[in-house]
This record gives C-alpha cells, sequence and structure tokens, in this order.
C-alpha cells in the first residue's frame, strides 16, 4: 500500500531532493548509491502545480503554449495513472522533455553560470514521474541493455554538445528510476554493455568512438543497492592508454575481454595497430579498476 503525503510534505522533501541531483550532477565520477524513494504523488496536477507555486518554473524558450503543452502531458500522465487512459502519452511525454530541454540547452549554452534548482527542478521532477510510471522502457530511452532492465536517455544543448544523460532503472513496480550520470554537459551514453562476472551482473555506460568523447560508467545492483560509478585509475589508465596513440584509428571493444584497442579495418575484421595499447577493465564490484598493457 503506498501512503500518500500531504503536498506541502512533498515541497518541503524537494529542496533536499533537489540538493541530491544538482550534487550528483556535479560530482566529479564518485561512487553513487541511490538510496532515494522517489515521491508517488496521487494528483500528478497538484503536484505540479504545487512546485510552480514554490518557485520550480517550467522551462520554456517561446511562447506560453510551450507551458500548456507541459501541462497538458502532466494531465496525460495523471489520466493513465488513474487509469482514465489506456496507454502511455508516449509522443507528449517526449514533447514536453524537448521543449524544456531545448530552454535549459539554451539557458547552459548562453548564460555562461551553472544551472540552479530553480532552472531544472521542474524538468528533473517531470523525468522522474515520467519514468516512474511508464511500461516500457523503450518509450523513454535513447539506448538500452540487451536484456531491458537498464536504459540511458540523452539531452543536449541546442548544439551537438551534451546537457545531460540519464540513468533508468527498474524500480520493482512496473516503471523507472532515474539517475544522473556524470557532470552537466559532459558526458553522452551510446551504448550499454552487460556484463557478468564471478555471479556479479554490471552494465557498461560507454561512448566507445573517439578519444573527445570517450566515456565508461558502470552500473550494478547488490543486495538491493544500486551503485553507478566510473571505476578505480580511470583517468590515469586513460592518459596512459593515449600515450601511443595513432593517427588513423578505430576504437573497438571486446567485451568478452573487457578491453578496448586502437583498431585498422582489415577486410570485415579490425585488428589492433601495432605498438599501441590495450585498455582494460578489471570488474570487481566497487573495486572496480582500469589498467593498461
Amino acid at each position: 500500500m503506498i501512503t500518500y503525503l500531504p503536498m506541502n510534505t512533498w515541497i518541503k522533501l524537494l529542496s533536499i531532493i533537489c540538493l541530491f541531483l544538482i550534487i550528483s550532477c556535479n560530482s566529479n565520477r564518485k561512487n553513487t548509491e541511490n538510496k532515494t524513494d522517489i515521491p508517488s504523488p496521487k494528483n500528478l496536477t497538484a503536484y505540479f502545480d504545487s512546485l510552480q507555486h514554490h518557485g520550480f518554473y517550467i522551462p520554456y524558450h517561446s511562447d506560453s503554449t510551450d507551458r500548456e503543452k507541459v501541462m497538458h502531458t502532466i494531465r496525460l500522465l495523471q489520466e493513465y495513472q488513474t487509469r482514465e487512459r489506456k496507454f502511455y502519452p508516449a509522443k507528449e511525454v517526449q514533447t514536453a522533455l524537448e521543449l524544456m530541454r531545448n530552454e535549459l540547452g539554451y539557458i547552459n549554452s548562453h548564460r555562461g553560470d551553472d544551472l540552479t534548482a530553480e532552472d531544472n527542478g521542474f524538468f528533473f521532477r517531470f523525468l522522474e514521474q515520467a519514468a516512474r510510471l511508464c511500461p516500457d522502457l523503450y518509450l523513454l530511452a535513447d539506448v538500452t541493455s540487451a536484456d531491458h532492465k537498464v536504459g540511458v536517455i540523452n539531452f543536449q544543448e541546442w548544439s551537438i554538445n551534451p546537457l545531460y544523460s540519464f540513468l533508468l532503472y527498474e524500480n520493482g513496480k512496473g516503471g523507472w528510476n532515474v539517475t544522473p550520470i556524470d557532470t552537466v554537459g559532459n558526458v553522452k551514453i551510446e551504448k550499454i554493455f552487460k556484463l557478468d562476472k564471478n555471479g556479479q551482473t554490471y552494465y557498461l555506460l560507454s561512448n566507445n568512438f573517439l578519444p573527445i568523447t570517450f566515456t565508461q560508467f558502470i552500473f550494478m545492483t547488490e543486495n538491493g543497492i544500486t551503485s553507478l560509478f566510473q571505476g578505480k585509475q580511470y583517468e590515469e589508465a586513460l592518459k596512459a592508454w593515449y600515450e601511443n596513440r595513432p593517427e588513423d584509428y578505430t576504437i573497438t571493444f571486446n567485451p568478452q575481454k573487457i578491453c578496448w584497442n586502437f583498431c585498422h579495418e582489415v577486410g570485415e575484421y579490425y585488428q589492433p595497430i601495432e605498438n599501441t595499447k590495450t585498455l582494460y577493465l578489471e570488474l570487481k564490484k566497487e573495486q572496480s579498476y582500469f589498467y593498461v598493457e
């Protein structure tokens, strides 16, 4: 049974949750454990009205019709939550997220200051509720794991530069939890690899294509506790790996050996380039680490 707290109690909790998200979004790739229960307001329209009343406004760039589109989507989510609506409003949710992302991307690229809780608090809360109610990962995520347990949704600025990446994972109630990956404007995840070692399942959140965007994060669940981290010795190993980097290459990942190489394409295959090093990831839960040979 879900216990619904009074709306003013949710608002008091909001500042704490927003602070948690801002700290997470600005952490320097430190280990994180998600133990926060996502609010499940009985009346989503009243919940989001109260957020605006307390200073967490809908970020929109053009005119008030954009704001109304967001509020309309919230009403649709409310109808879906109460089963007045049969299907999840996936198209409307994506449109609302894009409208808000557009404005946050503009602020982030033009204002010069970090985004604040007042800037992005409503956006975070909207994504949180949209994910909580989402029946299928494919309706939200840009990238999913092969077993359909984990996904990532990416948001970019006005340019091709990344703005946010969020991890989506099962909440045990038919929907999804959301947590930010790394700092604002710093990461875009394009692949998820499911890896198993010594009875533990890991999800490697990856961007493997170019050194300038090369990014690896590890997600795991143990005893009901979820952890998202980058692994030890990441920066040092990456620097050592780049030392003998050739001018012309393709980065390849071997999920069996859990390693990366600089390669040339030879026929239908990729072969490691001579005199280049290999980057390895040793999976040992939160003591996982990178090294080069």
